[in-house]
């Protein structure tokens, strides 16, 4: 997957995207983007993407999302992003959302997720942000998920 061209751009784009936003470095860069990009796709963290369409679809993940979303990265591609939590989170991705449109980025967001297998689980302190091409032009969202979950679980305590 990583020799993927697509994939590899599709990579810098989310590592890009996170340094303009965050002022930091979502993995450490090596000069190379296929190499970054394997670097973010075995990442400890999960990660996710989807694309500016009118029903948003997953059109990146990593083998951490893949094991969070009980699937591999390739089944995860192509689904529609909403299809991933509860129908009743419908408001509160909304919410979100219209954050990420004034702000750009959303740290600490957490929130009930479904797996490709039914599992309910959370997700914690969650970094979502806008997505922009190399020329700058809206190319989706990303998530990157510090901590999943079993549902009824408490949080960990912050170090």
């Amino acid at each position: 997957m990583a020799a993927d061209l697509r994939f590899v751009a599709r990579a810098t784009e989310i590592i890009a995207s996170f340094r303009r936003h965050l002022g930091r470095e979502l993995v450490e860069r090596s000069g190379d983007p296929a190499e970054d990009a394997r670097r973010l796709f075995d990442a400890s963290f999960a990660v996710l993407a989807h694309d500016t369409s009118p029903v948003p679809v997953l059109d990146w993940a990593n083998r951490a999302a893949a094991r969070a979303f009980d699937a591999t990265p390739e089944a995860l591609l192509g689904r529609p992003s909403a299809d991933t939590a509860p129908a009743e989170a419908v408001a509160e991705r909304r919410a979100l959302f219209d954050v990420l449109a004034r702000q750009g980025f959303v740290t600490g967001y957490s929130g009930v997720r479904i797996s490709l297998t039914g599992r309910r689980f959370v997700i914690d302190d969650v970094t979502v942000l806008e997505v922009t091409d190399a020329a700058g032009r809206p190319a989706g969202h990303a998530a990157v998920i510090g901590a999943t979950r079993p549902m009824g679980s408490p949080r960990k305590p912050e170090a």
